[in-house]
C-alpha cells in the first residue's frame, strides 16, 4: 500500500480507537465481504430490518409476510407514538429470498420507512 493509504488508515484507526492497523483492516474486510455476499445471487446473509409504519395500516400484512418467509427468526413490535409503530425483524437465509422479503415490505401500504443492516452469514 502506498503511504497516502496507510496514513488515511492510521487516521481512521486512531479516530475509531482500534488497537492496531490490523484491527482496522479486519473490520474493512468484513464490510467488503458483507457487501459482496449481499450482491451475490447464491450468497447467504443475516439482516436486521427496522420498519416504521402507520399504527392502523399494515399490521396484518406484516404478520402474513412473517408466516410466508421461513427466513424470519424473530420480530419485535413497539409503539413509537399515537400514530406510528416500529417493527424490528431479524432474518437469515439466501440473499435472494431476503431481498424479495424487503421488497414485499416496501410495497405494504402504510409503511413509512425501512432501514436494514445486512451481514454475510459465513463470517
Amino acid at each position: 500500500m502506498d503511504d497516502a493509504i496507510l496514513s488515511n488508515l492510521d487516521e481512521v484507526a486512531r479516530r475509531r480507537n482500534y488497537r492496531s492497523r490490523s484491527e482496522a483492516v479486519r473490520e474493512a474486510l468484513r464490510e467488503f465481504i458483507d457487501l459482496t455476499e449481499w450482491g451475490r445471487e447464491g450468497g447467504q446473509a443475516s439482516v436486521i430490518l427496522a420498519v416504521i409504519y402507520k399504527k392502523d395500516s399494515p399490521r396484518a400484512d406484516l404478520a402474513m409476510l412473517q408466516h410466508r418467509f421461513e427466513a424470519i427468526r424473530t420480530m419485535l413490535h413497539t409503539h413509537l407514538n399515537d400514530e406510528d409503530c416500529l417493527q424490528i425483524i431479524v432474518a437469515e437465509g439466501p440473499t435472494v429470498q431476503l431481498k424479495e422479503f424487503i421488497g414485499r415490505i416496501r410495497r405494504v401500504k402504510g409503511v413509512k420507512q425501512i432501514k436494514f443492516i445486512q451481514t454475510a452469514s459465513t463470517l
